[in-house]
């Protein structure tokens, strides 16, 4: 009896400890495919507006229209795997005083409001491909960035 309660917390410690090993991720799915993670270890908040799915992290929040959503989910990272490597056109990475979006698809429009609701900036990118937005024109503040219907705040300083 004893040997088989101990073979039984022996493998419940062994599922366990593989199921701590990987990082878990909140993963949002478009209707287009686009899938983005999010680790939980950013502490990702969830909230609901009345159109938008909102994302919140220490470091970012991202506003998806709901229309636009089919799910989100939980998965555990594969840390022997590349994952995530297709670049979405509405990321963007903060570089010195410039917003740089790696790959935007062709006409993508991108949208800067200032916290008032008035429009700032406004550009079509004709050709696909990486565009740098700079940012020295605008005043140190909170803005919002709208990326092919995604949003996302930012702050300038």
């Amino acid at each position: 009896m004893k040997s088989k309660l101990l073979f039984i917390l022996l493998f419940c410690s062994c599922i366990l400890a593989k199921a701590e090993s990987y990082p878990t991720n909140l993963v949002v799915w478009t209707k287009d495919g686009t899938k983005v993670a999010y680790a939980l270890r950013e502490r990702p908040k969830i909230t609901f507006t009345g159109t938008d799915l909102v994302i919140t992290t220490q470091a970012i929040e991202v506003n998806y229209p709901l229309v636009n959503m089919a799910r989100f989910t939980y998965e555990a990272a594969q840390p022997d795997a590349i994952t995530n490597l297709q670049t979405d056109e509405s990321l963007f990475v903060m570089k010195g005083e410039s917003l740089l979006f790696p790959s935007l698809k062709a006409n993508s429009t991108i949208f800067v409001y200032a916290t008032n609701g008035m429009l700032v900036f406004k550009k079509t990118v004709v050709q696909a491909g990486e565009y740098g937005l700079p940012l020295s024109a605008l005043k140190a503040g909170l803005y919002m960035v709208n990326v092919n219907g995604i949003t996302y705040k930012i702050v300038k300083r």
